[in-house]
Parts: structure tokens; sequence; C-alpha cells
């Protein structure tokens, strides 16, 4: 920064590269239009390096932070890499030697507890590259970050897993093989047992290779559940955990951290005095289960909303109903119904309020529209205390994870019933229907895989998933049409979200993939 003069006379800056007009008037405490002005700028993307701008004095614009004589002005153009290290067990690396290559220098770092190194920094948009040193005390490269955003994020995680442990030769026979129970987040399993000799011996194993070829990494702890879920459908466990990294939202921790000057080494100040601080996201892909919907009744890791989770309890057989019953929730009564000169028995399906009081359908709604018209407050909020169990049972993963795919069956099963040709489709190609007929209701994608929709209502669905800009956009890119519009992003959207190589430990053993586009042009009824 050069500073010339002071109180009463203009200061003059020159322009560095990375420099925006808005930067600088931050930096200053002005803003650009003062800028623009003094120095008669055309445009305000026009600045060049090198280029000597007037700041306009505290006098001119009462907006300085502080005095310049005395605290010197500081831009942070600088870019912020955090790195966490974990092992194959999903646990964090402690006490390994990193070496950090940025700007043809090399810093080295030893990981803390949690598996952390300092932050690294960068004034340029440039490439990290991250070496660590093996335990035969070579470096290896491991990974390479692009730094492009403020603040970038990414856990490094090892294909392996150290085991420190004390071994001592025990008298007695070898003992019968005992497997401790993983801990929620670990993606391995420790088996202890004895060797013939009495020796205890450490038997890892990892998460991958299984016998069900499947990888979760982060959501390991929802393997047996998802397993499950694939006995009762006949789905593929990788079927069923593409859908859930469809449906689900991950967790995302938000850190602030001070922003640093690379050559003092100390936090930037604000004009407040305080130190400025930059946003750092942290999302390692582990599926939210409290995930909720600012804008509708959607809650859990598979977004159901209050009517369709109320109406999952009511299907018999579904995973919701068995806990509906087993609770006394749900109920089944018998009554007697005239039907001309003879009576017939009928069974009449009731919800059971806490208060002994039952609610059943009506001529004109179902069971669950009478429950959310007289017993629901708000959004996922109800006035009686078993439906509002029911309704929490979203944020439980195993009964997200069965609803969804339940649910999937049951539109399948819609498709099948209108003669669309899903019986000799693999996994992947059901998953992407399921998906599908989950994103629109079994209705809309009927239409959608008969390219029947209305303009109307393929307006109304993509406005709701990109907004009205985006929408606008996408639709004057297809002459107009929002049909082709939103057709042309679902099936972008769903082929990309929907990848069960992504979900297997030996991605050759994949069936080969179709697009959604594909699928519903060969499953349309004959």
């Amino acid at each position: 920064m050069d500073e010339l003069g002071g109180r009463g006379m203009s200061r003059v800056y020159e322009v560095v590269e990375g420099d925006t007009l808005s930067l600088i008037a931050v930096a200053f405490g002005v803003n650009v239009r003062a800028l623009v002005k003094l120095n008669c700028i055309n445009s305000p993307i026009s600045i060049r390096k090198g280029q000597k701008l007037r700041i306009p004095d505290a006098e001119e614009i009462p907006m300085t932070p502080f005095d310049l004589k005395h605290k010197p002005i500081q831009i942070d153009f600088s870019r912020l890499l955090a790195l966490e290290f974990f092992d194959a067990a999903n646990m964090p690396i402690s006490g390994m030697n990193v070496a950090i290559h940025l700007d043809g220098k090399v810093e080295k770092y030893k990981t803390d507890a949690n598996g952390k190194i300092p932050h690294i920094t960068s004034d340029e948009k440039t490439v990290v590259q991250v070496h660590v040193e093996k335990t035969n005390l070579d470096w290896k490269k491991i990974s390479e970050i692009q730094l492009e955003n403020e603040a970038t994020f990414a856990r490094l995680i090892s294909p392996k897993i150290k085991l420190q442990s004390t071994m001592k030769v025990h008298n007695g026979p070898a003992q019968t093989a005992r497997t401790d129970k993983p801990e929620p987040q670990a993606v391995a399993t420790e088996t202890l047992t004895r060797s013939a000799n009495g020796n205890p011996v450490h038997k890892i194993a990892m998460e991958c290779p299984n016998q069900e070829n499947l990888k979760l990494g982060t959501n390991f702890k929802y393997r047996d559940i998802i397993i499950a879920a694939g006995k009762r459908s006949g789905f593929s466990p990788q079927a069923i955990a593409a859908i859930m990294n469809a449906e689900a939202a991950t967790l995302t921790v938000i850190e602030y951290i001070p922003k640093i000057n690379k050559k003092t080494k100390l936090p930037i100040l604000g004009k407040d005095g305080k130190v400025l601080m930059k946003k750092l996201l942290r999302n390692d892909g582990e599926w939210d289960v409290n995930s909720a919907s600012p804008a509708s009744s959607a809650r859990g890791m598979t977004q159901f909303l209050d009517g369709s989770w109320i109406a999952q309890a009511v299907i018999d057989g579904s995973f919701v109903n068995s806990r509906a019953k087993k609770e006394g929730w749900l109920t089944i009564r018998k009554i007697a119904v005239k039907q001309k000169k003879n009576s017939v028995e009928k069974q009449v399906i009731e919800f059971k309020l806490t208060d002994g009081n039952f609610v059943t359908a009506t001529k004109k709604h179902t069971l669950a529209q009478v429950l959310i018209a007289k017993h629901l407050t708000s959004r996922a909020t109800s006035n009686d205390e078993n439906l509002q169990k029911l309704l929490d049972l979203r944020y439980e993963a195993e009964y997200s994870i069965h609803a969804a795919v339940d649910y999937g069956t049951q539109n399948l099963d819609g498709l099948r019933d209108k003669e669309f040709r899903i019986d000799d489709l693999n996994d992947g190609d059901k998953a992407k229907l399921v998906y599908l007929t989950h994103h629109l209701g079994l209705g809309d994608g009927k239409s959608f895989i008969n390219n029947t929709m209305g303009e109307a209502t393929a307006k109304n669905l993509l406005i709701t998933q990109i907004g009205d800009e985006a929408a606008a956009i996408r639709a004057a890119n297809e002459g107009g049409e929002y049909v082709k519009a939103h057709r042309k992003w679902l099936f972008g959207f769903i082929d990309m979200k929907i990848d069960l190589p992504a979900k297997m430990c030996d991605k050759s053993k994949a069936e080969p993939a179709r697009s959604l586009l594909a699928i519903t042009e060969a499953i349309r009824p004959a």
C-alpha cells in the first residue's frame, strides 16, 4: 500500500493483481461509487494492475475504519485450505508427517489428535500437493487440491488402518473368536481372539472387500439397515444406498476461522477492531437423519411429507405400519355393513389418539387426510402425542430407509399395474425409477415416462426445484418450452444422482448403466 498523505488530502493506492474496486473500497472503508467518481472510472470492472487510484479522504467519506497513519490497511486476497486425515475406520490419524507443496515451497507438519494440520493459505488460485510419510520413511503424494474458493475443506481417507497392541503370551487353550460390535462411525470391525499358542490376535476386517460388495464410507453405520431393507424388498443394497445418497441431505458443519495476514502471521482486523473471520463448511457426505425442509413438511433422511408418512403407516405390511400396529396407534375394527338384504363384515382401520378416542376415514377423505385436517397444528407438529410419535419416526434411520424402499416398491407395482414393462430391468434401472417416482409422485411419474406432462405442470415442477430465474433460462434454451426444459434437467439430475458403482467395492461387477431417457422409452406400454 502506498500511503501518500494523511487527513485533509487524498491517498493513493496502486492496484495489484486480484484487486477489485469492491475489495479496495472495503479495505479503506469507503464506497465504490466514491472511488469511481473520484478517479473518473468509466467502468467499475476496468481497473488494471499498476493503476494508481486516489482514495477519498475520511472527511469526504466518513467510513474510514481506522487511522491509516497508525494502522496499515490489509486486503485479504488469500485462499484457505483446511485438511484432515482419516483412516479406513473413519477415525482421525494422529502423529502423521505431512508435507504440503505450494507455490514452489514445501512445508512439513504433523497431524494432531483430530487428524488435522494448520490451515494452508495462498494468494493465488493454485494447486496444493499433499504428501505423507510412509512407514518406511519414504514420501508419497496422495492428493492434489485446486484452490478456487475462499475456503476449501478436504478430508483425505487412507485405505489402511493402524492398530497398536501389546502382544503377550497367555497360558491356556485357544479361544473361540469373539467379534466386538463396531462403533457406529466405524468402517472396520475388530475381532479379538487367540492363536493356538495362546497369543492374542487382532484381525481387522475392512469395509472392502465384503460379501455384499457394498461400500458406504462415512455411512457405514447404516449398513445393517440397508442390507435388511434389501432382503425385505429384493433390491440390491447398492441400489438402496444409491437411492439414499440421492434422497438424503448430508451433514454440514459450519466453522468460522480468522483471516490471517501471510506476512505477519497475525489475524486481520476489521474497522471495528475485531478479527475478520472466514466461513469454512465441513461436509464428509454423512446422511442427515434430522434433515428438515424449510419450505414443506418433508422431514428425515428420505424427506417424507406428513401426509405421505401417515399413508405409509396405513399400508398393510409396510415397515412403518408394523411399528404403528405394535405401538397400538393403528388398530383394525370389524363392523357389520348391510348390502341389500345381507349383512357383510368389513374391516375398518382406526388411529388411536392419546385420549383413547379413535379416528377413521370418511366417505370423502382418507384416514391420513382426516388426521392431517384435525390433528396437525403446523408442519410436522401434531396436537396428539401418538400421532406426533408416528411423525417423528421419520428421524430414525431404520424407518426412514425402510419406508423409502417400501415406497419405491409400491411405485414400481403401480407402474406394473399400468402395464409399464419393468420386470426385466436391472437394479440400476429400477433405482432410477424409484427415485423418479419418489421425486415426482406416481401420477406425475407416469406422465413423465409417457412424455404427456402438461406445460403448466412442468413449469411448476421446474420452478419448485431450481427457482424462477434458472427455470426461465432453461426454458428459453429450449425454445420457451418448460416441458423440454424440465425433462432435460431431470434426466441429467437423476443420471448423476443414482450411481450404483460408487457404492461398490469392486466396480467391475456393476451392470451396464442406462440413461433414464433410455429406460423411460423402453418401459412404456406397447
